[in-house]
């Protein structure tokens, strides 16, 4: 059977959020944060591990993304913090808060700006500043959060980015989280685990957590680039439903230029068209590229982590390729990896349709390895369960399970068996009768 990440747990109780929100926000500051000596306003609680830009709680969630608490300008000046952010080429600051928010936390807020600094101090000095307002313990309306997303990954690109909340726990994780999960096509449960990992005690509440998995459902029906069938009844599936789900995957010039056209078939003819024509690639093509590795090396960082923290298992050589057993969404982009899930999901049932039984000797005529690590294929027609170690920690209270596990395994083995000596449907038909 497939390994799953475990779902993460909001880190507040719900009897905390209940009483979170019906305390006044003067009160709520004075007995939560700690009121003018609020912990999150200044690097006295923090270790120095702990403060990745001196003088502000902050840490590096990817090599790209900073989180971090509000910085204040009595912080911006003592620990001279645009200067460390020009050392560290952050080139913008998100800032996630609503004007006048948390006003009794700390040194007084900029009357202007109502946040406890002026967003002119970091613009003069070439850095750039977005605000996208999210409640404190809140969430923001999903079309806010997918254009707070965008924002991110067009900021990447120009160099690092700094965000923040209060505390730069809640609302700067889930926004990171989601980040990663339009970035990358991982699964919510591996965004959260990962930023938590990375930041412990981000993405606070049951709605937090809840909008990272809305939003991964949301994009995982964009991402299909061809009709398929989950458009039954003869469902019509137009040009303009394909650039529809495309607009709101692509940002920036990208999106402008792609308007009216859909993004697979313009490269696709560009670079036939400079083939044919015995020309160099264009730029779009080189920079698509760039893209793809960039984003497979921060994949792997991810993978490595939540590997590492014993979130996912370890990876046998030779299979790294396709992250199999994880429940995660990179399957999409790794055809091998759907299709071993798909054979373990097939096999596992325990009732067949015509049309799985079709699946099943499509699969096998495929001649992919079965994903069950118990059963390994030795010859033509022969199926045997072979004792493989595996780097799994599994308590010893689990020996139950795992020898239900072990029982499954030797049913699908005995599957295996029977459909792969019969050459057609029907005699695959009759032995799954029989």
């Amino acid at each position: 059977m497939s390994m799953h990440l475990p779902v993460p747990r909001p880190s507040y109780s719900q009897a905390r959020e209940n009483l979170v929100k019906a305390i006044p926000p003067k009160i709520l500051c004075l007995l939560v944060c700690g009121g003018i000596d609020c912990r999150y306003e200044g690097p006295t609680c923090w270790r120095a591990n702990q403060q990745a830009i001196l003088g502000l709680f902050s840490s590096w969630v990817t090599d790209d993304i900073l989180a971090m608490a509000r910085p204040s300008t009595h912080l911006i000046e003592k620990f001279d913090i645009i200067e460390q952010f020009h050392r560290l080429n952050i080139k913008t600051i998100i800032n996630m808060q609503f004007p006048g928010e948390h006003a009794h936390c700390g040194p007084p807020l900029d009357p202007e700006s109502g946040f406890t600094y002026s967003p002119k101090i970091f613009m003069d000095n070439d850095i750039y500043f977005y605000n996208f307002g999210m409640p404190d313990f809140g969430v923001s309306s999903m079309s806010g959060m997918i254009d707070g997303v965008k924002v991110l990954c067009f900021a990447v690109k120009e160099g690092k980015v700094a965000v923040h909340c209060h505390a730069g726990l809640g609302r700067t994780g889930v926004l990171i989280a989601c980040y990663l999960i339009y970035t990358l096509r991982i699964s919510p449960s591996e965004a959260v685990h990962y930023v938590r990992i990375k930041r412990p005690r981000s993405i606070q509440t049951r709605a937090q957590i809840n909008q990272v998995f809305d939003f991964a459902r949301l994009l995982g029906t964009q991402l299909t680039q061809y009709p398929d069938l989950s458009l039954r009844h003869g469902a019509p599936f137009t040009l303009q439903h394909y650039l529809n789900r495309q607009a709101l995957l692509l940002h920036g010039q990208e999106a402008r230029t792609l308007r009216h056209t859909p993004k697979v078939v313009y490269l696709l003819c560009v670079r036939l068209a400079c083939l044919a024509l015995g020309l160099p690639s264009p730029p779009e093509i080189y920079a698509e590229l760039d893209k793809r590795s960039m984003v497979r090396t921060l994949g792997r960082a991810v993978r490595e982590t939540l590997v590492a923290k014993q979130y996912l298992p370890v990876l046998r050589e030779g299979r790294r390729g396709s992250w199999v057993g994880s429940g995660s969404m990179t399957s999409w982009d790794e055809p091998l990896g759907f299709l071993e899930r798909k054979r373990d999901v097939l096999l596992n049932k325990r009732s067949y349709s015509d049309s799985d039984i079709s699946k099943i000797t499509d699969l096998i005529h495929a001649n992919l390895r079965p994903v069950s690590p118990n059963v390994t294929k030795q010859s033509a027609g022969h199926w045997t369960n072979l004792k493989e170690s595996h780097t799994v920690n599994t308590p010893k209270s689990d020996s139950t399970a795992t020898n239900n596990c072990a029982k499954r395994s030797k049913c699908s083995a005995r599957k295996i068996q029977t459909l792969s000596k019969s050459s057609s449907t029907i005699e695959v038909t009759k032995s799954l009768t029989a």
